[in-house]
């Protein structure tokens, strides 16, 4: 087999929160397992925290340096997240804080965004002046690329001599570090108190930093193809890829996401992006061909917040996870399944939940492959 050639039992596309789930929970069943990674998708945009009821396979797979379970964190906005499945470890758990102490918030005065001083009345904290050597820059994202340079965490530890006296902890606005994982830990370890920052938003850099720990979860001898794949349904897998790599696959799993991830796009209609597959809304309608804003209808009717036919839209699947032809009830090929945001309903409902609806697909495409022989 040639370096341009692959193959392997499952084949899943996308690699965000429920396409690493469906890869590693399919290689934990026995299967060789190749991703396909193009972008970062909707996990990427996240806060850092894993909110979601369906906690496992998050609290079976969030052991080490990276992840922690549970906890009590604090927002951009001052307002705490209680309940959490977990967070990234750069996340200060306000609620593992010493009894009685009073901790620190920096106030990152170039950051409107940031009130340290109302995230100190939220916490009973106590607010610690941004030192000279502070990272500097107008967005977090440039401030969190500062702390990325080497001796950055130190340095910053050591600008901010006794200040930090008698804290309990220092909490940052979500700054701490672009693409290492390793700078709250570092901090901490030169102050000898614990260190993390809030919650980001949307595009903050603790949604980049929680799709780099994602990954992580991909286990030894997963193959990641950083290409875009398309699927020719019929009776054998049909794939196509961009750079003309030839993939053998005897099941594919779509964990595409949705419109934010990609995997649906909106055209003349809403159509799913890799397999051209029925697309339903959650109404259980199916979304026709033609049929979208760019022939007149009102664009409110598919986006708006609480009503739009977009919202929930996606591919229907059967138990397994099998994606549904046209009639809403046969497999459009016994070998694909569909995970994750990409099908009907399971728009916004979380990591962990992501997490959990990619690792059951996952093992189900594994083990049909036995049944097929």
């Amino acid at each position: 087999m040639s370096a341009h050639e692959a193959t392997a039992d499952v084949l899943v596309i996308g690699a965000g929160a429920a396409g690493v789930a469906a890869a590693r929970a399919a290689r934990e069943a026995g299967a060789s397992v190749a991703v396909v990674a193009d972008g970062g998708g909707a996990a990427a945009l996240g806060s850092g925290v894993v909110w979601g009821a369906a906690r496992d396979p998050f609290t079976a797979w969030a052991e080490g340096e990276v992840w922690r379970a549970g906890g009590r964190y604090v927002t951009v906005a001052g307002w705490l997240v209680e309940g959490a499945a977990g967070a990234l470890r750069a996340l200060l758990d306000v609620g593992a804080l010493a009894p009685g102490g009073t901790p620190g918030v920096l106030d990152l005065a170039t950051h409107p965004s940031w009130s340290a001083r109302l995230v100190a009345q939220t916490l009973g904290a106590r607010v610690i002046p941004a030192p000279d050597g502070a990272p500097g820059g107008q967005t977090f994202r440039e401030v969190a690329a500062g702390f990325d340079r080497e001796g950055a965490a130190e340095a910053f530890a050591r600008s901010l001599g006794s200040s930090c006296a008698g804290l309990s902890g220092l909490l940052l606005p979500p700054v701490l570090g672009l693409a290492r994982l390793d700078v709250a830990a570092r901090i901490s370890e030169a102050l000898g108190i614990p260190v993390g920052e809030a919650a980001g938003g949307p595009g903050d850099p603790p949604g980049t930093r929680a799709m780099r720990a994602l990954r992580r979860w991909l286990p030894d001898g997963v193959e990641v193809i950083n290409d875009r794949a398309t699927v020719r349904p019929g009776r054998l897998p049909g794939l196509v890829f961009r750079s003309g790599r030839l993939v053998k696959a005897r099941s594919v799993v779509l964990a595409t996401g949705g419109l934010v991830g990609g995997g649906l796009v909106f055209g003349e209609s809403l159509r799913e992006a890799a397999a051209d597959a029925p697309v339903w809304t959650r109404d259980r309608r199916r979304v026709l061909s033609r049929a979208g804003a760019a022939r007149g209808a009102d664009p409110a009717e598919w986006f708006d917040e609480h009503t739009g036919r977009a919202r929930g839209a996606g591919l229907r699947v059967d138990a397994a996870g099998r994606v549904l032809d046209a009639d809403g009830e046969t497999p459009l090929g016994e070998w694909l399944y569909a995970a994750g945001e990409v099908c009907m309903g399971r728009g916004g409902d979380g990591v962990a939940d992501a997490l959990a609806d990619g690792a059951r697909v996952g093992r189900s495409a594994a083990q049909a492959i036995g049944r097929r022989g």
